[in-house]
């Protein structure tokens, strides 16, 4: 017998599709905040190259994000095995 959440979908098809959301989302998020962030630190070390080690710092803290949806990802594909 299905575990059925409502509307057909299992609790293993729902985590499953939580977790490619959870990490295409946050690695979408992650790209446009680097995106964002490289073109104004090109700036910054164009104007001021002694701030180089400080734009390299606000450049990974966005990939934090990427990293916490494959986190949340991984953790919701144990849920999608613990299903079966």
């Amino acid at each position: 017998m299905a575990d059925v959440t409502g509307g057909g979908l299992t609790t293993g098809a729902g985590a499953a599709i939580g977790a490619g959301l959870a990490m295409g989302v946050s690695a979408l998020a992650a790209a446009w905040s680097q995106g964002a962030l490289g073109s104004a630190a090109l700036g910054v070390i164009a104007e001021r190259p002694e701030f180089e080690k400080n734009v390299l710092i606000y450049l990974v803290l966005p990939e934090i994000l990427a990293v916490l949806g494959f986190i949340i990802a991984f953790m919701l594909q144990g849920q999608v095995a613990g299903a079966h």
